[in-house]
């Protein structure tokens, strides 16, 4: 099959199912009481998180409304156990999100996706029904993730700690795994290569904290000689895990999201991203340093020394 071909296959399998769940949850949204709120935030993980302030903010402003969060399948979770949350809709796509837009079926419709994106399946640009000053290539001049996508929405600079929702199923699961009375959880990899530190920069602080265990999570394991719980839980198993934790360690990523909802103290590394010099993704404790030290470089994260995360995380567990 020839790449012009295969371009056409995967493009009309995706405008299929995008047209089919549309028209599910035009069906879903029909039966839903009014009136009816629309939050939109398909992905990633870190951003879901740091945004679930805007589901409490819309529940104090309209506690009779029906809200609704559209999410792609892979973190459902999240906003299937959040209780200030109505239901939860499956979108595919940032294409599908724009037609639920356009059904007229919400009372009041919420994009918290930030202008400048594209549909990374249909390969079009993202089209909003409002004009706004924050956008892809400005958001974090505007504020952390919450703020910044709380503006772009018409919302006021939103600047609550998030929180997740840990059901009883996963705290069963992690009793599970017997981890031990005391440890460090580590996250060594962002899906973005230039937020991730060095292997062994990850290596020799192992080495370094030899009096307490590291455990292993996120996207890919790092290091060999650890407890590796990579690709092995649920988001919100990762998140009960992380709470047990004496301290987190990790890049900017959705594990140090998690870690700030669940209020254990952290050392973030953070360096240049997306030609953004100095951010602060984070709201809550990150975010004002009460439960957090974030280590910036001049450069991407890959420049900070060993040293320096060493001392953060013994001044943390101290």
């Amino acid at each position: 099959m020839n790449d012009d071909l295969l371009r056409f296959y995967r493009q009309t399998r995706h405008g299929t199912r995008v047209w089919w769940s549309f028209h599910h949850n035009v069906r879903r949204l029909r039966k839903a009481r009014h009136p009816l709120v629309g939050i939109m935030l398909l992905e990633a993980m870190s951003d879901i998180v740091a945004c679930e302030p805007v589901a409490r903010y819309l529940r104090r402003e309209m506690p009779d409304a029906c809200i609704v969060w559209g999410v792609k399948a892979a973190y459902r979770e999240l906003i299937d156990t959040n209780p200030h949350v109505d239901m939860t809709l499956i979108v595919h796509c940032l294409s599908e999100r724009l037609l639920l837009e356009r059904a007229e079926l919400f009372d009041r419709f919420v994009d918290l996706h930030v202008p400048g994106r594209y549909c990374a399946l249909c390969r079009r640009p993202l089209m909003r029904s409002a004009e706004s000053a924050v956008r892809l290539d400005n958001y974090f001049e505007h504020g952390t993730l919450l703020t910044s996508f709380a503006r772009s929405a018409g919302l006021p600079p939103l600047d609550e700690a998030p929180r997740v929702y840990i059901p009883a199923a996963a705290v069963a699961r992690v009793d599970a795994l017997h981890l031990p009375s005391r440890f460090v959880a580590v996250n060594c990899a962002s899906s973005s290569a230039e937020k991730n530190w060095l292997v062994e920069k990850w290596q020799a602080l192992s080495k370094a904290m030899p009096e307490v265990p590291f455990v292993e999570v996120g996207l890919r394991p790092q290091l060999p000689d650890v407890l590796n719980l990579c690709g092995r839980l649920s988001i919100l198993e990762t998140a009960e895990v992380i709470r047990r934790a004496a301290l987190f360690i990790g890049v900017d990523s959705g594990p140090a999201h998690l870690a700030n909802a669940v209020g254990v103290p952290g050392v973030v590394l953070i360096g240049r991203h997306l030609g953004f010099e100095r951010y602060q993704p984070f709201s809550g404790a990150y975010g004002n340093g009460e439960r957090a030290e974030l280590i910036y470089s001049d450069g991407t994260a890959a420049a900070i020394p060993v040293e320096t995360v060493l001392q953060a995380a013994h001044r943390l567990l101290s």
